[in-house]
């Protein structure tokens, strides 16, 4: 819980603010037993002065209206500040997270921790924040007020309190266990349902529905078994305490009546009144001890799920004084890279040698799972080679600041995603408040000026989530533009052009070639055609080089490159 506290001490005010409150409410609820008590023995002796009781019954109803007033703000701001600073702070360290520790932790858990579980954590800061200072204080309060009036009627809390804790203790050790276990299944449940949202087409292709559903039925009959497990236990606390509370009662009023019958003159009915109200008191703070214990046990699980994302090292991070030279990128190089995947036992890429400078286009190409995108994708630092080194400007990329070195790449993904907003917010990806003027000139550079020339709002159009108001072809390009609207000094084409028919990428290739002096330029491509005007393709095999040179030369002298461009009803010249 340790990080908890540390978003608490934030908010320092917020916390004197509480306790001012707290000193208010304890006035008001300790004060009335004691009036109201005093009442009685007064009356009883005819000394009695009803308005100056009025009085100060009235004055402690105000004192506990206005105490629980600001200590409800101060729970509600508390806890809503907390929801939002722990929400940003996982959503920036995931932000942080290269794609294998996003693997590991898996989406649909990372979404839990970012919503299901900091909402969790809010809930009983705000139940903690009401109750955690008031219940000792009122417990404490109490017990001192009995031991002073007549100490004898302790006994009822006395006999009855070791019973309730050891009861309670039990409860919350199994509670704890059946949270992990609840919380797991929930994550199951989330990963087979988004899996199923994501490949609705393809279920339904292959007539799966009835599968899916029994996958997802056996998981749920899980988590409700679990649930109901767990409510079980919860429910069971309520009237646990009752039957104790009323043990404790019970006890008490025999013994006070015994005392009464007895004829102590120092104890009154009055006094008895008085104990029993603070005995309400005392068992009442331990009600809502109750109140955090029955929620500890999720929150518990939460915290520790929370605390694991955030203590999380990258892999993928800084050196200790990353470079920021002022200068442009102007030569790429690949020096005996080899790169294995974490847990892989053989690597997916095997000494790949090569170099390229401004002005060049270097292509891949290669039968799939070849390494070609893993390839590219160490570039940006996706992922960190394991061995060898890649040199930017004979510069490891390593020593490059990381928004840096990403800020001169424009990485146009296999994989279009477009965010919901609008035409103009999702080219801003690639410059931050673009001109008109910019924006057309990259649109018509990937041939989808048209696209929002058809569109009634134009660059105002809505794109809905993941862009689904638009065709493939349409994502690919407006993609496209705004990798180009960047005007980066390296380019990532990672099978960019595989939505696109055959005239819309001539079209596409041409205008950019135009331009290609101006940058560094890698493409990823499964058709030869993509990449034929290149100037060196490299041709992978199983992570190795098979074999590097232009169209002209591979035709000639490359097996393999050959068989692909047999397999596209290219002419092979020998």
């Amino acid at each position: 819980m340790k990080i908890i506290w540390k978003y608490l001490f934030k908010y320092k005010m917020l916390l004197l603010l509480n306790l001012i409150a707290v000193l208010f409410v304890c006035c008001s609820e300790l004060g009335i037993p004691f009036i109201i008590g005093k009442f009685i023995i007064d009356y009883n002796k005819n000394q009695i002065d009803p308005f100056a009781l009025l009085g100060l019954l009235a004055l402690c109803a105000c004192c506990g209206f206005i105490g629980n007033l600001i200590l409800n703000y101060c729970a509600s701001k508390v806890s809503s500040l907390l929801f939002q600073d722990l929400s940003v702070d996982i959503f920036k360290k995931v932000q942080t997270f290269s794609p294998t520790e996003m693997k590991q932790l898996g989406i649909s858990s990372i979404l839990n921790y970012t919503t299901l579980d900091v909402f969790q954590v809010m809930n009983f800061i705000s139940v903690f924040y009401r109750t955690a200072v008031v219940s000792p204080i009122m417990l404490v309060v109490s017990v001192v007020a009995i031991f002073y009036v007549a100490s004898f009627l302790l006994l009822g809390i006395l006999f009855v309190a070791p019973f309730l804790v050891l009861t309670l203790f039990i409860i919350l050790k199994k509670s704890y266990i059946l949270s992990q276990q609840q919380q797991k299944k929930l994550d199951e449940l989330n990963v087979i349902t988004r899996e199923n949202l994501i490949g609705i087409k393809s279920i339904r292709a292959f007539r799966q529905s009835q599968y899916e559903t029994s996958r997802f039925s056996k998981v749920n009959h899980k988590y409700s078994f679990f649930s109901i497990k767990l409510f079980n236990f919860m429910v069971s606390i309520d009237p646990i305490f009752y039957l104790f509370l009323n043990c404790s009662i019970l006890i008490n009023v025999g013994v006070g009546v015994y005392y009464l019958t007895q004829s102590h003159p120092d104890f009154t009915t009055g006094k008895l009144l008085s104990c029993i109200d603070y005995q309400f008191h005392v068992l009442f703070a331990i009600l809502d001890f109750l109140l955090l214990f029955m929620m500890f046990p999720k929150t518990l699980v939460s915290v520790r799920r929370i605390e694991n994302v955030l203590n999380i090292t990258p892999k993928i991070k800084n050196v200790c004084k990353p470079l920021k030279p002022q200068m442009p990128f102007q030569t790429l190089s690949f020096e005996n890279v080899t790169f294995t995947y974490p847990d892989a036992t053989q690597p997916m890429l095997e000494k790949i040698n090569f170099s390229m400078k401004q002005g060049q286009i270097v292509a891949f190409v290669g039968a799939t799972g070849s390494g070609k995108s893993t390839l590219i994708g160490l570039i940006p630092r996706l992922y960190d080679v394991c061995e060898g080194a890649i040199k930017i400007n004979d510069i490891d990329i390593k020593e490059y600041d990381l928004n840096y070195l990403r800020n001169k790449i424009s990485f146009i993904s296999q994989k279009n995603v477009l965010f919901k907003g609008t035409i103009r917010s999702n080219l801003a990806f690639g410059k931050q408040n673009p001109q008109e003027n910019q924006m057309t000139e990259a649109l018509q550079l990937a041939q989808a000026y048209q696209i929002v020339q058809n569109k009634n709002h134009k660059f105002n159009e809505i794109v809905s989530e993941l862009g689904t108001n638009f065709s493939g072809g349409q994502k690919q390009r407006l993609s496209m533009a705004r990798g180009f609207l960047k005007k980066p000094d390296i380019y990532i084409f990672d099978d960019s052009f595989s939505a696109l028919d055959y005239k819309t990428e001539y079209e596409i290739r041409k205008a950019f070639f135009e331009m290609k002096n101006q940058a560094l330029v890698l493409i990823v491509a499964q058709r030869i055609t993509s990449v034929i005007n290149a100037d060196k393709i490299i041709v992978l095999e199983e992570g190795k080089m098979k074999a590097i040179g232009t169209h002209q030369e591979l035709m000639k002298n490359c097996l393999l490159y050959q068989e692909i461009a047999k397999s596209q009803n290219l002419e092979v010249v020998v």
